[in-house]
């Protein structure tokens, strides 16, 4: 898997390091992360595939918080219309349409940007 470091932006595969091999930030923990928020968004996936929809809209908020994607924001926002709550439809919406983050923000934790 491919990441970029949190602190400099160089990417790195992590099969071959388990730190930056520019700046030697630890990514491990970040790799974790990154794992847990796409275990996350598969949990959604199947939730909603089978109509369990606050199951759905719990999963794809946990992958949110971890890891601030556009297809956690694209299924919290189905599963949000399919429990019938517009306004949560509404707020996912736009987290999945607003800016694009750049490659480093793109595999950073939520609470590293």
């Amino acid at each position: 898997m491919e990441i970029a470091c949190p602190a400099c932006g160089k990417t790195n595969d992590l099969k071959t390091a388990a730190a930056c091999a520019r700046c030697g930030c630890e990514l491990g923990r970040l790799a974790e992360t990154l794992s847990a928020a796409a275990n996350h968004l598969l949990s959604a996936i199947n939730a909603l595939r089978g109509g369990k929809w606050d199951e759905a809209l719990r999963h794809s908020q946990r992958s949110w918080f971890l890891r601030h994607s556009s297809q956690a924001a694209q299924l919290a926002a189905l599963a949000s219309i399919a429990t019938g709550d517009t306004q949560a439809f509404l707020r996912w919406r736009q987290r999945a349409t607003s800016g694009a983050a750049t490659p480093a923000q793109k595999n950073r934790p939520s609470h590293a940007k």
